[in-house]
């Protein structure tokens, strides 16, 4: 007779509980975030990918998880939502289009047709879809004015398109947690970038469209407090030379006021900066001057520019996990804005030799930049 052993009892009880306790917390398990992308910028699945990443590093035993859903897909979480208006062109390496740049364009979702992974679930009704992180200006719009109390970052927003949201009812009396990620650099670290590249100029010319005054107050600010904020760097203050260009028309008058009293410029995210005929008679009028360019691209640093300021995806995706984990305990109230905190520096070294700069490589520059005094 076969005598056939028992398996050990104390395993197997270990294997059931886990089994009965995992149940029910797969049931009640929600998203710590849901991601509202809004157009086919590469560059917002880049960031969608490398914000999963980070949350699923930092939730190892939790299992915590990042939903996206499309923006024509935002009403399955439930709540209405306003027509929010399209948008123009992308931005950033796309705006300098046909200039050596790369193309942006593309789904900022997962080609289901190409893709191994089957598509994600749907959600089921009337789960939490923890914070609402809406990625780009429509999406952003479109969070902003759909009925809800949970938590909403705003993220990858350009100044002036947040500037714009900033009447929203929904932003003037908030009724829930609200925290906005810019992608532009702080004025303040534009000034400390062309002081590493250019120590001593304190002459910095601009030309910007009418509705950019936001970003020039925040420069004229950084400005005024540089020599108390840096005093290591040399106490001389800065100087500003300012000029509207309201149309193409506008733009060669407008060079020829700043370009004479100016050591450098320095083009805004603004649309004489991110339009591509007004950035390329910029970056031309410089050359011919034999001015260096600073921006806050790495189109405009593969066009002409000499240096640029820049964040990156992954940078960017840690400091919204971390505003992201901060919402879930906060209570409602005005918008906490940020810009990007980590910033690496992008040069053209054709540029800087044509200009007899000798630039020092972009980690130093970088380190530069975000040393405090």
């Amino acid at each position: 007779m076969l005598r056939t052993s028992a398996p050990p009892l104390l395993p197997l009880l270990r294997r059931l509980a886990v089994l009965w306790l995992a149940a029910p917390l797969a049931a009640c398990w929600a998203a710590d975030m849901t991601l509202i992308l809004d157009d086919t910028a590469q560059q917002y699945g880049e960031f969608a990918a490398q914000l999963r990443s980070v949350n699923a590093a930092s939730h190892r035993l939790t299992q915590g998880k990042v939903d996206i859903v499309p923006l024509d897909s935002l009403r399955q979480l439930g709540a209405p939502q306003a027509a929010a208006p399209r948008s123009g062109p992308d931005d950033g390496d796309s705006v300098l289009a046909g200039v050596r740049t790369r193309s942006a364009r593309g789904s900022m979702l997962p080609d289901t047709a190409s893709s191994a992974s089957p598509p994600p679930p749907a959600r089921a009704e009337g789960s939490d879809p923890g914070v609402l992180v809406a990625v780009g200006p429509r999406a952003a719009r479109a969070v902003v004015q759909r009925a809800g109390s949970e938590p909403v970052l705003l993220a990858l927003l350009g100044r002036l398109e947040y500037e714009e949201l900033r009447a929203l009812p929904a932003l003037r009396r908030p009724e829930r947690a609200i925290a906005v990620l810019l992608r532009d650099p702080a004025a303040a670290e534009q000034l400390s970038l062309i002081d590493a590249v250019l120590p001593g100029k304190r002459r910095v010319g601009v030309v910007t469209a009418p509705q950019a005054e936001p970003l020039m107050r925040e420069l004229a600010s950084a400005a005024l407090a540089w020599p108390a904020q840096h005093p290591s760097r040399g106490g001389r203050p800065w100087a500003i030379a300012a000029a509207d260009a309201p149309d193409a028309n506008a733009l060669t008058g407008a060079l020829q006021v700043v370009v004479p009293a100016s050591d450098a410029l320095l083009v805004l995210p603004d649309p004489v900066g991110s339009t591509s005929a007004a950035a390329l008679s910029l970056l031309q009028s410089a050359a011919t001057a034999n001015l260096p360019v600073f921006a806050t691209s790495e189109a405009m640093v593969r066009a002409g520019a000499v240096a640029a300021l820049v964040p990156g995806n992954a940078q960017l995706a840690e400091q919204a996990h971390a505003l992201a984990v901060r919402l879930r305990q906060a209570p409602p109230g005005p918008p906490v804005v940020e810009a990007p905190r980590r910033l690496t520096v992008r040069t053209n070294p054709h540029v800087a030799k044509r200009l007899g700069l000798a630039l020092p490589p972009d980690e130093a520059l970088t380190a530069a930049v975000a040393r405090r005094d």
